[in-house]
């Protein structure tokens, strides 16, 4: 099976888990994409992806958080500071890596994080399918201060392509697997 490795913007539609929190939202973006096979659960798909955030964007991390912790916001890490396997156990209001668990679904994760700035809000979510399956990472931010506006200003953007990249290079990684696993 043959699937595209190219991520596409979508709304956040009614029934996702981050529908709730788009009223008064200030930013809010979402991306899908076809996955060869279906991952071990949305918790996994998000460490996967998480461990192969490129180097370069947790240097802009470490940048944000010695920069920031000044004007208030939290010193969140690095984003590739994740288990290589979910917790056991693992439970709304445990963190993992530098978000909060928010909620757990069968098919979903919601991590989020808030300061006095920013509430933001991350879903990964698992589509239908046996095998093959559709995973739609999105996020919302909602804004406290009009700090919280420009800092979104480089954040907005950068998420826009960021979030479509790691969610190509996951479609690869997953489709080399199953080929890996196939010719066992």
């Amino acid at each position: 099976m043959s699937v595209a490795v190219r991520a596409r913007e979508v709304d956040i539609a009614v029934g996702a888990l981050l529908h709730p929190q788009l009223p008064g939202s200030h930013f809010a973006h979402a991306a899908r994409i076809a996955l060869a096979r279906r991952p071990e659960s949305a918790v996994q798909a998000y460490l996967d992806i998480a461990r192969q955030v490129p180097a370069w964007f947790d240097g802009l991390m470490r940048l944000r958080n010695a920069g920031m912790r000044l004007l208030g916001m939290k010193h969140l890490g690095a984003i590739r500071s994740v288990p290589v396997h979910a917790p056991e156990g693992l439970a709304v209001g445990d963190r993992l890596g530098i978000f909060t668990v928010r909620a757990l679904t069968a098919d979903g994760v919601v991590l989020g994080d808030s300061d006095r700035h920013l509430r933001v809000e991350l879903s990964v979510e698992l589509g239908p399918g046996d095998d093959s399956c559709q995973l739609q990472v999105s996020t919302v931010v909602h804004l406290h201060r009009p700090f919280g506006r420009l800092y979104m200003l480089p954040v907005a953007p950068l998420h826009r392509v960021i979030v479509p990249h790691l969610l190509g290079r996951y479609a690869r990684t997953m489709a080399a697997r199953g080929r890996d696993l196939a010719d066992r």
